[in-house]
């Protein structure tokens, strides 16, 4: 019992550190200002549908990437805009240029929602499992409504999706929360099952940091790691 108490406390603390050090990444990884290949001629031309907020750009052993983060700011509530659609799309950089789309994912509020938004300094750029390749992650939030003009962003309220990316596949975790255990789940697709190991040890790791932060209240029954989605 000792051990496993241990055990746990240790993971806890390489969860935390771990996220820190996440954060930290993210923040490194923004693309030049003065990039030509993000000009608003570029980017409208790459067939970016709304409004472009910010911009990632990281190189691995097969080429450089550009990640585009938009939004419809369209929910005003007191002291923040919410949105009812966002999309995230990421380029392939040419030696020109050239931006050549690799993938876009979109989501939309539901009818249940207040809103959704990026949480954008929980994203990741880093090579995981050392095959040369970046598995790019995402993280964007639902949030729920508490009255006409405002919403809850209690870490106990709402819902979460973690997006990664791996040599091509999407793996999707889908998290709800609440302040009841019953309420909470946490469920992921098939791809995320057949993920290398390190891969996926770092996606719970990354769960157990946002828990411990104060982020988002994950289901942590099984110690963060999801469920099959049904």
């Amino acid at each position: 019992m000792k051990r496993k108490v241990m055990a746990l406390a240790m993971f806890a603390l390489l969860a935390t550190a771990s996220h820190a050090q996440a954060q930290m990444q993210a923040e490194k990884s923004a693309c030049p200002a003065d990039a030509p290949f993000l000009n608003a001629d570029a980017v409208k031309k790459a067939g970016i549908e709304l409004p472009v907020f910010k911009r990632y750009c990281y190189t691995d052993r097969s080429g450089s990437y550009a990640l585009l983060l938009a939004e419809k700011q369209d929910l005003p509530f007191t002291g923040e805009t919410l949105c009812s659609v966002i999309q995230a799309t990421l380029f392939k950089v040419g030696s020109d240029g050239a931006l050549t789309r690799q993938w876009s994912i979109r989501d939309f509020a539901g009818k249940d929602d207040a809103g959704i938004n990026f949480r954008s300094k929980l994203f990741e750029f880093a090579d995981l499992d050392g095959d040369g390749l970046v598995e790019p992650i995402l993280v964007y939030r639902f949030f729920a409504p508490t009255g006409a003009n405002s919403f809850d962003s209690d870490d106990f309220s709402g819902a979460i999706k973690i997006i990664a990316f791996h040599q091509g596949r999407k793996v999707v975790i889908h998290a709800i929360t609440g302040d009841l255990d019953g309420d909470r789940s946490t469920r992921a697709n098939a791809e995320f099952f057949a993920l290398p190991k390190a891969v996926r040890e770092h996606l719970v790791r990354k769960m157990a940091g946002m828990y411990k932060a104060g982020q988002f209240g994950f289901d942590n029954g099984n110690d963060f790691v999801p469920k099959k989605a049904r």
